[in-house]
């Protein structure tokens, strides 16, 4: 519902000050006096519509932004409060003071002074919330540069049974948050699948990185033959980055991530990003998968572990291990025992979890039953691709 509201809100309030401030300009370029007058009286009854709607948006964008600080994200919570301050110290008092004036036909030196003012003001908030807009656009992945950024295929790892990472050039100009995900299309595709010649995958490399990694599990699917077998130097095409599964800025908040396979791309993106800016954040990552062997990026993670005092893995695996291959980690799926061990207080954290459909809403079911608000777990399905 929040995230409805948000664009309907802010695209209202928008609007209405665009009115005012457009009615204004014409009355006073084109109009008489009596036309000023008409103007000037009526904005302060369209309060009764911008005020609430302003309200609606800042309190939902904060919502959504759920204390983040960086980002496209950030940048949107940024500008709330100087929207509201404009609005409250500056646009109010000046429309009421104007409707005054103009009602008592005082068409003087300080009406125009004030004129001015509340027009430099509407400008103002015009283009912070136009700013606004466009970010969230850009978040969701409904506003992308035109044609995307093409790309080149550096290289290719096999990092678990049947789950290969691809690496590719950074293209210039582009930047994203960890967690984020992007569209990759291959232009190259001959004869399409279904779902034609793109796919939402998310990077799993940090922001500061060189390369743009993605990683997938192969499948007979006509992107994912081409993918496989795409030769290095060859151009593909991504457009984003889009999503807000990304870590919460206020570090007196732990994080705890819930990974099932290939769901392990954000939180890879997050720990690596954490570990390199040596943010204080303590993050602990489960991360389930039904055999060592299947679980992705795992040397990589305990690498980390042991780099970032701050960061806590827990792996484990649903089936028993092979007598053969010794296994350290936990045995089963992530349950509430298993989380209780391994966090102390259990409703503190801001908690995350990706991974198939299925698994996410095991996770959501056990979060809630723990006792974990619905404003403190954020997640993204994997679903078949």
């Amino acid at each position: 519902m929040t995230k409805a509201i948000h664009p309907i809100a802010g695209a209202i309030g928008l609007l209405t000050i665009a009115t005012f401030w457009l009615s204004t300009v014409l009355s006073e370029l084109f109009g008489s006096h009596a036309l000023v007058t008409s103007v000037k009286t009526t904005i302060p009854w369209g309060f009764l519509l911008l005020i609430p709607a302003l309200a609606l948006a800042g309190g939902s964008g904060f919502s959504l932004a759920k204390g983040a600080k960086s980002g496209r994200v950030g940048a949107k919570a940024k500008r709330m409060p100087f929207i509201a301050g404009n609005g409250v110290l500056i646009l109010i008092p000046a429309a009421l003071f104007l409707a005054a004036k103009a009602k008592a036909g005082e068409f003087d030196s300080i009406f125009y002074a004030a004129q001015a003012v509340e027009l430099i003001a509407g400008a103002t908030n015009l283009s912070l919330l136009g700013l606004n807009m466009r970010d969230g656009l850009k978040l969701t992945g409904r506003l992308r540069r035109a044609g995307g950024y093409d790309l080149r295929l550096t290289g290719r790892d096999v990092v678990a049974d049947g789950t290969v990472a691809f690496r590719f050039a950074k293209p210039a100009g582009f930047t994203h948050v960890a967690g984020q995900n992007v569209s990759l299309t291959l232009p190259s595709l001959s004869e399409p699948d279904a779902k034609g010649r793109s796919r939402t995958l998310t990077l799993a490399s940090a922001p500061d990185e060189r390369e743009l990694m993605v990683a997938t599990r192969l499948s007979g699917s006509a992107f994912k033959r081409a993918l496989d077998t795409l030769p290095v130097g060859s151009t593909a095409r991504i457009a984003g980055p889009s999503g807000d599964l990304t870590l919460h800025a206020d570090p007196a908040r732990p994080a705890v991530f819930l990974a099932g396979g290939i769901g392990i791309t954000p939180f890879l993106a997050m720990v690596r990003d954490a570990t390199r800016a040596k943010l204080p954040h303590r993050v602990t990552l489960f991360y389930s998968n039904r055999r060592p062997q299947d679980a992705a990026f795992l040397d990589e993670l305990r690498r980390l572990e042991q780099t970032n005092p701050n960061f806590r893995l827990v792996a484990t695996i649903t089936e028993q291990p092979d007598p053969a291959q010794p296994w350290s980690g936990e045995i089963g799926a992530i349950n509430e025992e298993m989380l209780r061990r391994h966090v102390p207080d259990v409703r503190a954290p801001i908690y995350y979890f990706a991974g198939p459909p299925a698994m996410t809403n095991a996770m959501r079911d056990v979060l809630t039953k723990i006792g974990v608000t619905e404003q403190d777990m954020r997640s993204e399905a994997f679903y078949g691709y």
